[in-house]
């Protein structure tokens, strides 16, 4: 209004609204998605972020985009056999918001992101695969974090049982038949096995 635009005639109008909107969302290029994830969070070409995230911040976005994994299988170590147990949060996340992940990566001061690449590099970043994911193992950190800023979804459903799942590895229960019966049953009603309804 105060550039008077309300003044124009409708044609006008609508044609600048479906020009704002032709930026929007998915239609909004790599690049500028990139470079405010960059600039926004201080990521420099040495690779480092200068922006510190918020700790509410960092439990929202777990909320929201976090997974728990628990992977229970067979390993080989000096041709001896043992059965492992590994758990993760994982995050996965666009490319174009790499930088994103980074800062969460700063943030726990641990983990690793996946595919490996330059990060401050763009064509590197386009050229990477569509999804990038940060993986973090630190479980007393992750523990120690998220029951500080509990989770408000269901996803604390998901916390709450693979934290079982840690508690048991650590308590040696993978090593016995009933125990790994237990840990699988557990993970078994966790992520997108969890019956909708809870």
């Amino acid at each position: 209004m105060y550039n008077k635009e309300h003044l124009s005639s409708l044609e006008q109008r609508l044609n600048k609204i479906r020009q704002i909107n032709s930026k929007m969302n998915k239609m909004r290029r790599f690049e500028d998605k990139y470079d405010f994830c960059k600039i926004s969070l201080g990521l420099n070409n040495q690779n480092e972020i200068t922006y510190r995230l918020p700790d509410y911040w960092v439990q929202a976005f777990i909320d929201g985009e976090g997974m728990f994994y628990n992977y229970i299988s067979e390993k080989k170590s000096r041709n001896t056999t043992y059965l492992g147990v590994d758990s993760s949060l994982e995050i996965a996340q666009n490319s174009h918001e790499i930088a994103v992940l980074f800062a969460i990566k700063k943030f726990f001061n641990g983990g690793y992101l996946k595919p490996k690449y330059n990060i401050s590099d763009l064509s590197e970043c386009k050229k990477s695969r569509s999804v990038n994911r940060f993986i973090f193992r630190d479980t007393d950190k992750i523990i120690k974090f998220l029951d500080k800023y509990p989770l408000l979804t269901r996803k604390s459903l998901d916390y709450e049982d693979w934290k079982k799942i840690v508690d048991l590895k650590n308590t040696g229960a993978h090593k016995t038949p009933e125990g790994l019966k237990l840990m699988n049953e557990i993970k078994e009603q966790m992520n997108s096995k969890r019956d909708s309804k809870i």
